[in-house]
């Protein structure tokens, strides 16, 4: 079946990013010695990044806790870049977005993310995302890969059956779950031919 709309991954994607960056950068902030591994787990392995990536949590609240819990002496927009800070581009993508847009296919942004990160990487990617029709991101839908919810919002942008949908994603456990719901999948790492995977 004929290829009518992409949904692009961000992370690891349309960009690079790296999250111990951030917990280095907030280390940097810190009033007392803390380990920028020990903040990594902290937020990764509580529940925390969870909730904020599905909106549970606010941009207030995810400050508020990561100045209190690792006694950062810094303003809330000092924070905010420090855990934001985080992302490369990735030129490939970058050129076969163009590509993408100039064969009219309806491209959609599938991303878990969160607010800082979103509100980041729009304007440091502008001129990419600008070629995006749609975007479906974790922390406003409620939900995130590879959860059903979320490619149910993803569908409702889509415009299209699964069948016509290619999913593009650097994780395999989210493809494969895109996979369980109808759409063509394909696994993202450097080099990858995304127009090459598609049916005309």
């Amino acid at each position: 079946m004929t290829t009518r709309c992409v949904l692009l991954d961000f992370g690891n994607v349309i960009a690079f990013f790296d999250h111990r960056k951030a917990c280095g950068q907030l280390a940097e902030l810190s009033t007392t010695p803390v380990d920028g591994e020990h903040i990594y787990r902290a937020i990764f392995e509580s529940g925390l990044e969870t909730g904020y990536d599905t909106g549970r949590i606010s941009t207030t609240e995810f400050i508020d806790w990561l100045r209190q819990t690792f006694r950062l002496d810094a303003s809330d927009a000092e924070i905010g870049r420090a855990w934001s800070d985080i992302f490369t581009p990735n030129p490939s993508m970058a050129a076969a977005i163009r590509a993408l847009t100039d064969r009219g296919l309806h491209l959609v942004l599938a991303s878990n993310t969160n607010a800082l990160h979103h509100e980041w990487f729009a304007a440091q990617f502008a001129e990419t995302l600008a070629a995006i029709d749609a975007q479906v991101l974790s922390y406003q839908v409620g939900a995130r890969k590879p959860e059903h919810a979320f490619f149910t919002a993803c569908l409702a942008e889509a415009r299209c059956s699964p069948a016509e949908c290619l999913y593009v994603d650097d994780r395999d456990d989210f493809v494969a779950a895109g996979r369980a719901l109808g759409l063509n999948g394909l696994v993202y790492t450097p080099g990858v031919d995304v127009l090459g995977s598609m049916c005309y």
